[in-house]
């Protein structure tokens, strides 16, 4: 009988490792690594693996690719835009960014998850169906989403546990907060540093202050990833590229990578401001523990404003209802939200270990 096993990713916010096995193979959904620093998923008794399916780059979700020969080095597979990102020193086979694929004599679905560039969910066809949101949004202006099949068991993207505001909800503050003064908000390129400033060019304003990483990342969405955004961002996002002013001085609306300003040009300019009464500084996704961000907001210096990229729970809720799904198991959440979840979802069962019989 097909099984279902967490190996990182259900419980708390963690790295995407999934093990799915059958009698004829053994797959991993997802290889990743962090969230926070040094947090790697434990494959050590995992053993042998036919093939590793990618929904997307992020580090949480593609980082760990150097554990592959602890696992018998299998094929690894990514859309071609995730192949592009994660470079040449990863040997990969092609997923469709909309379509089937044969891995391992299992039919393989995929679409595109909203989330980020050549981010998919996959759907395995065994057992009547598993799905795999990996991580997923509806709410994003800039990347599209693609509706799933119906699928017996469902890991949906439980990342905001039981939070359930939508971003337009959010967008107010968001636009009192532009209004204020300059602010610096660190963001990742391949993610919400994309949809934020489309929405600071679409509102009226100036355009934002970006940095070489996020100007990098918009020409890529015009051009080779293309495929991944919604066609009316298509304009938008080639003038951004081409018009969005360097950062130079605090003014305006300031978008540099990375996101918990570790590294990269965000990290430059909250040393350079730390101890500064401008600009603003604004972290928008998860805050990793040890991390600039986390100083940064304990002080008080920067504060924490969320921008979803991320389903808050009515969202899932009404995924549950459209996949029919009998089962279903909340990654990357805590698991005290555990309650929240099994009443939500209503009949569906609600599981956060494995193995589970499929």
């Amino acid at each position: 009988m097909p099984s279902l096993t967490p190996i990182s990713g259900c419980g708390a916010k963690g790295p995407a490792c999934f093990l799915v096995e059958t009698r004829d193979a053994r797959l991993l959904l997802d290889l990743g690594y962090g969230p926070q620093p040094g947090l790697w998923p434990d494959v050590s008794n995992v053993g042998n693996i036919d093939a590793v399916l990618l929904s997307h780059s992020h580090r949480d979700h593609a980082g760990a690719l150097k554990l592959l020969p602890q696992i018998g080095n299998p094929p690894v597979y990514a859309t071609d835009i995730v192949r592009r990102l994660l470079g040449e020193a990863v040997t990969s086979e092609r997923l469709p960014l909309q379509g089937s694929i044969e891995v391992c004599g299992i039919r393989v679905t995929t679409g595109r998850n909203g989330h980020a560039p050549g981010g998919v969910w996959l759907r395995l066809e065994i057992a009547d169906g598993l799905l795999y949101m990996g991580d997923c949004s509806r709410e994003s202006a800039l990347y599209a989403y693609d509706a799933p099949a119906q699928a017996k068991t469902v890991i949906i993207d439980a990342s905001y546990g039981s939070y359930d505001t939508s971003l337009d909800d959010s967008l107010p503050e968001f636009e009192r907060l532009f209004a204020a003064g300059p602010v610096l908000l660190p963001v990742p390129a391949a993610g919400r540093g994309a949809d934020i400033a489309l929405h600071v060019a679409r509102s009226g304003r100036e355009l934002p202050h970006i940095d070489g990483a996020l100007r990098g990342l918009l020409d890529r969405l015009f051009d080779d990833y293309r495929t991944c955004i919604r066609g009316e961002a298509a304009d938008d996002i080639a003038r951004l590229a081409r018009d969005a002013p360097a950062i130079e001085s605090a003014q305006g609306v300031m978008l540099a990578c990375v996101a918990d300003a570790t590294t990269g040009e965000a990290a430059r300019l909250v040393d350079s401001w730390e101890d500064a009464r401008e600009p603003a500084i604004v972290f928008t996704g998860y805050i990793p523990p040890g991390t600039p961000a986390e100083r940064l907001t304990r002080s008080g210096r920067a504060r924490y404003l969320r921008w979803n990229v991320h389903p808050p729970l009515s969202e899932n809720v009404e995924l549950v209802r459209e996949t029919a799904a009998h089962m279903v198991l909340p990654a990357f959440g805590d698991a005290r939200h555990l309650d929240a979840w099994q009443s939500a979802f209503g009949r569906a069962r609600v599981a956060l270990h494995g193995p589970i019989a499929l």
